[in-house]
């Protein structure tokens, strides 16, 4: 008798374990990994607020993702209600594009955009964050914060990454800061759905754009601007040229790395226009530019920036372009 009982107990125990081992919750990471690594779509929305000097821009952002027939479809649309101007990326089954409604005009580009540059709007990079061998997860009452280095090629002092999930791994904010853990950029979502039932036509490039025009448009009267990330060039010569009946700007900086900008100011098409672009596609966060061996051109508030350079890097061209102020010279 006894030693049926014995034997029944430990028959108990190993039940116990086996149950504890069955309902025992998994660790956040793997819960994490888990949950948005089997994402077939996802829609995200939130203000993203990136520093800019002692000043900061405020972007409206809009984020739709779907995975169908082993295509992935993303669509990133970003206001800056300030400004009154909006761009949206869009990446479908025919190529990216990127819409302009300040030129009314969509640049089409070859190539693999979002999987070449690191976004922290988008929940794969999220992913691939959570993911570093560094990453610390940190409990805060029904939230999780996961803390990791990061590098973006594009934004040279984004380093350390903070993200807030919820319990259910909604995505709550995205902070980043630079090496001595001053804030450059953060983003607060205000919606994170998990199953919005997008399909493929919301990922359709609009044929037709409405016109738009930004709050404060640069005129020819504002040019040139001046970059405040030089990497140590100075200025040696400024000269204004007329090119195809356009006023250009041309700034040269020489240094240990040479560069030349060209600035011009441009008007808005009278109709929509689609115009294929060879480059790769550049994007910065809050600048969407094309790089194309030594040059680089973006479109920032009506003008049109171009920098030339044997000596920058892509990350360095792109730095200088996201650095470019309004200073007059009289």
């Amino acid at each position: 008798m006894k030693k049926k009982i014995m034997i029944i107990a430990a028959a108990a125990v190993v039940v116990i374990a086996f149950l504890f081992l069955i309902l025992r919750e998994k660790p956040f990471e793997d819960r994490l990994q888990q949950t948005l690594g089997s994402l077939n779509s996802y829609l995200l929305e939130g203000v993203m607020e990136v520093a800019d000097g002692e000043d900061t821009k405020s972007y409206d952002v809009t984020v739709k993702y779907l995975k169908q027939d082993d295509q992935d479809y993303f669509r990133v649309a970003m206001k800056d209600s300030g400004m009154n101007q909006e761009q949206e990326i869009i990446r479908n089954a025919e190529g990216v594009f990127v819409v302009t409604p300040t030129l009314n005009q969509i640049f089409k580009f070859q190539g693999n955009w979002p999987a070449n540059s690191l976004n922290p709007y988008l929940l794969q990079a999220m992913i691939e964050i959570a993911a570093k061998e560094d990453a610390q997860i940190e409990k805060a009452g029904d939230s999780y914060k996961v803390s990791a280095s990061v590098s973006y090629p594009n934004n040279r002092n984004f380093t350390q990454q903070e993200m807030v999930f919820s319990s259910d791994m909604k995505i709550e904010d995205v902070q980043i800061f630079d090496d001595d853990h001053v804030l450059q950029m953060k983003m607060t979502f205000s919606k994170a759905d998990y199953e919005p039932g997008l399909t493929t036509e919301d990922f359709q490039v609009p044929q037709q754009l409405e016109k738009e025009t930004a709050a404060d448009q640069v005129t020819n009267d504002d040019l040139p601007l001046m970059p405040m990330e030089t990497f140590g060039a100075v200025l040696s010569n400024s000269s204004v040229v007329e090119n195809e009946g356009k006023v250009q700007h041309v700034l040269e900086y020489t240094g240990e790395k040479n560069f030349t900008i060209v600035e011009e100011v441009v008007e808005s098409e009278e109709t929509t226009q689609t115009i294929i672009m060879s480059g790769s596609l550049v994007d910065g966060l809050d600048m969407v530019g094309r790089y194309d061996g030594n040059h680089m051109t973006t479109v920032i508030n009506s003008v049109r920036f171009t920098i030339y350079s044997d000596d920058l890097s892509e990350a360095e061209m792109s730095a200088v372009l996201q650095s470019m102020q309004v200073v007059v010279m009289k």
